[in-house]
């Protein structure tokens, strides 16, 4: 049963409706799971129907004094799922908030609300045989498209930098107003879906991992299908040489040879998605001792590092032409490198690689579940359906930022697999050169909730590995429930700025108390 008082409960009814209050015990519990242990307990779940729900539902919990913690999909695996940050909140659900108001194939662009999934927007897109293609995620199709941008999660292809790639948002605020930045303040507007910033200082990355005010709408950018899309697959068998590739990669996308995402992966996170964990063989022992690693590697010719990028081009001629690049410059720097080039008119549902491999799939907006596999690793089976709340899985999360720079991601992996093996977990690790610039080193520590003791182990792990990348100056670019508390504090005088803005917009701190909330700067 809630434990909300009854008059905030009548009130909260009163806005969203009596069917969209959930208060049963056994959907509290499932709200209340994550991929590692948490504390936060859930006291009820609103389910708003529009931003003007939202909002009023804001404006009675600054009222009462009721915390709420938005979620949207809920599928936040390895950063805390949906579960609120303190005891005794209550979830604000946006999965209602479901429309997808307004197309333009033209300009490239989309509006959706903070419900809409990643699938959902791919069957829009494939009805209208488009030929745009959105950036998608290697996580769960059900996720929010909205709601993972404004998270700053990393996509696919040119606009993998997916908050870069968004306008116009739609946010409620804890007194219960309703704004929108850039030019979409103005009413309508023939350039508030494709102009980031409109006129005057912009107030869109006060709401990206914030607890300032919830953002319900807003517009995707989207890149056109290519008409002719180079896949190049490398690999390389000496773990030394990951310096030269990266710095390799660098040069390619600083140079704009490379216009999206490329992913590098270890050989342990290969096999964490192509199967189970090997415990036969292993003799039950754990982490997978590098003996038979190197043996189920015979498999694919002893590679230790696996690496994908794209072309991606309006005509066969400009894709040749940058492929050239791309072999010059890692010719002699990796062991092995497969192109592959398909030309077309592709439009969404019918891209021009029709393979059902994860890879493949996203390179071209395609969501899928294919790289969740990996969160099953030590689980004995792989269920039909992936929920890994449901099922035990363990996973954390640490994401530190690097310098596109073979040094620094060199160092980052080194430390990675000497924590992560140190503590029992295997080193599964993939380091995603997000920007020209910066890469994004993805350690997982991936166990099973069901053995006792390993959500400690695992939690200790974590704990560890972040505090070395904040030594050596990696620090996270998101941050999961579990490490909201470990950064070091500002320098100067940032954390006291942010307060004062969570007293002027918030000051019944109802909005996720403590989450990517800086106290230090607390007088």
């Amino acid at each position: 049963m809630t434990t909300l008082r009854p008059d905030v409960h009548r009130e909260l009814c009163a806005v969203v409706g009596s069917d969209h209050v959930v208060c049963d015990p056994q959907r509290l519990h499932e709200a209340e799971r994550a991929t590692f242990a948490t504390r936060g307990r859930v006291h009820a779940i609103l389910r708003p129907g529009s931003a003007h729900e939202v909002a009023a539902t804001l404006r009675v919990a600054s009222q009462y004094g009721t915390a709420l913690h938005p979620t949207s999909g809920g599928r936040n695996w390895g950063l805390g799922s949906r579960v609120p940050p303190g005891d005794g909140a209550v979830l604000l659900d946006l999965g209602r908030l479901r429309r997808i108001t307004d197309y333009d194939d033209e300009l490239a662009c989309v509006t959706v609300e903070a419900g809409v999934t990643f699938a959902e927007l791919y069957r829009y897109l494939t009805e209208r045989e488009s030929r745009l293609f959105m950036s998608t995620i290697g996580a769960s199709p059900e996720a929010s498209v909205l709601i993972n941008a404004i998270e700053r999660g990393d996509g696919s292809g040119p606009y993998g930098d997916r908050f870069a790639h968004l306008a116009s948002l739609e946010v409620a605020l804890p007194g219960g107003e309703i704004i929108h930045t850039g030019f979409g303040r103005f009413g309508p507007s023939a350039v508030a879906a494709i102009h980031r910033w409109g006129v005057g200082p912009t107030l869109d990355g006060l709401f990206s991992q914030s607890n300032l005010g919830v953002v319900t709408r807003g517009t995707i950018w989207l890149s056109p299908l290519p008409k002719a899309l180079g896949t190049v697959r490398f690999r390389f068998r000496d773990p030394a040489r990951l310096a030269a590739v990266v710095d390799a990669v660098r040069e390619l996308r600083l140079e704009g040879t490379l216009r999206s995402v490329v992913g590098i992966w270890n050989d342990y996170r290969v096999l964490s998605v192509e199967g189970r964990y090997p415990w036969q063989r292993a003799g039950g022992r754990t982490p997978l001792p590098r003996p038979v690693v190197d043996e189920l590697a015979r498999a694919w010719g002893g590679a230790r590092w696996f690496g994908l990028a794209a072309v991606y081009a309006a005509t066969r001629a400009q894709c040749d032409a940058n492929l050239e690049r791309v072999r010059e410059r890692l010719t002699g720097v990796v062991d092995e490198l497969d192109v592959d080039v398909r030309t077309g008119e592709p439009t969404s549902g019918s891209e021009l690689f029709h393979e059902e491999e994860p890879a493949l799939q996203f390179l071209q907006g395609i969501p899928h579940e294919g790289s969740l596999r990996s969160v099953y690793w030590r689980k004995l089976a792989l269920p039909e359906r992936l929920d890994p709340d449901r099922d035990g899985c363990g996973v954390l999360w640490a994401c530190p930022t690097v310098p596109l720079r073979g040094r620094d991601a060199l160092a980052a992996v080194e430390l990675s697999e000497r924590t992560l093996t140190a503590h029992g977990f295997e080193p599964l690790l993939a380091l995603v050169a997000q920007t020209e610039r910066t890469g994004y080193l993805i350690p997982m520590i991936v166990y099973d909730r069901d053995v006792a003791g390993e959500d400690e182990r695992a939690l200790a792990c974590h704990d560890q590995l972040l505090g070395a990348f904040v030594r050596l100056g990696y620090l996270p670019h998101r941050l999961g429930l579990q490490s909201w508390s470990s950064l070091p504090a500002a320098q100067d005088d940032y954390d006291r700025v942010l307060l004062r803005l969570k007293r002027c917009l918030d000051p019944a701190d109802i909005l996720s108390p403590s989450r990517y909330d800086f106290r230090q700067g607390e007088e």
